[in-house]
């Protein structure tokens, strides 16, 4: 038996630590950035479910109009002609699936959370389980079918069809952790290619969901939109609580350079790696 082995759950454990380093870095945030934060999430949701009731008023007055009615003959086209094959579309579409989203959040999330970006791992968090409520709440306002057209629609779920999930979640996780990467890098190049992964993730969600017969391209339009808007009130509050923790820990009257405490560092203390002398 190995003596060092500590007792209980490994898991737990580690549980346990990230709970610690959440709690760490949330004490290191001043109130009013996490208070900012909060605000700007809330107001930034309900106007996301406003958004979603007026796209769905506004597919059910073009839809009595005749404005989706090429959408039969598209996906009868697509079905015939696609290069992609329906196989190929079931296993791209799983890079929007709940699960797949889970497994990434909680990945993303926990490595946040090492970091002590706790408003970070939060809006991981937020990003597709937020989401998720409102996209039901567009399927409850317009309960239009799924297409029944591509297999006799072996691959449509028993819901309604407006807006996309997958799409408007993959668009707000993907778009989220793309955002994260670009601003902790410091050259164009890997930007560029932080939002091209991102935009590529989405696309072939998009492209495979509507291959299989999942979805009408109206769907995925709309969940696109949905799932921008999300991403764009995740953007603006991290930005707004970030602006208000550098005023607060960093004034424009402080000495030049002066660089605010992190979390669990004591404001005298030397930064990791700095040693005493210049």
């Amino acid at each position: 038996m190995n003596a060092t082995a500590p007792d209980g759950w490994v898991a737990g454990a580690v549980l346990r630590r990230l709970l610690s380093r959440f709690r760490e870095g949330w004490r290191g945030l001043p109130a009013p950035a996490r208070r900012r934060w909060i605000r700007t999430l809330a107001a930034g949701y309900l106007l996301l479910i406003a958004l979603v009731a007026l796209l769905g008023l506004a597919g059910q007055r073009l839809a009595s109009a005749g404005a989706f009615d090429w959408e039969t003959d598209f996906l009868r086209r697509m079905d015939a002609r696609a290069p992609l094959s329906f196989s190929s579309g079931v296993w791209l579409q799983t890079l929007g699936t709940d699960i797949t989203l889970a497994l990434l959040t909680a990945f993303a999330a926990g490595v946040a959370v090492w970091v002590r970006r706790p408003l970070e791992a939060l809006s991981i968090i937020a990003a597709a389980t937020l989401l998720d409520p409102v996209v039901r709440l567009g399927w409850l306002l317009w309960e239009r079918p799924r297409p029944d057209i591509v297999l006799d629609g072996a691959a449509a779920p028993g819901f309604h069809a407006f807006p996309s999930g997958h799409v408007a979640k993959s668009l707000a996780l993907y778009g989220l952790l793309a955002h994260l990467w670009m601003r902790a890098s410091g050259r164009w190049t890997e930007r560029a290619v932080a939002c091209l992964l991102a935009l590529a993730a989405v696309c072939l969600v998009a492209v495979a969901r509507v291959r299989i017969g999942a979805h009408w391209p109206s769907d995925i339009v709309g969940g696109a939109i949905v799932g921008a808007a999300w991403l764009a009130a995740l953007v603006l509050a991290l930005r707004r609580a970030g602006a208000t923790r550098g005023r607060l820990l960093n004034p424009p009257d402080s000495p030049a350079g002066a660089r605010p405490p992190a979390p669990g560092e004591s404001p005298g203390s030397l930064p990791p790696g700095s040693t005493a002398s210049g």
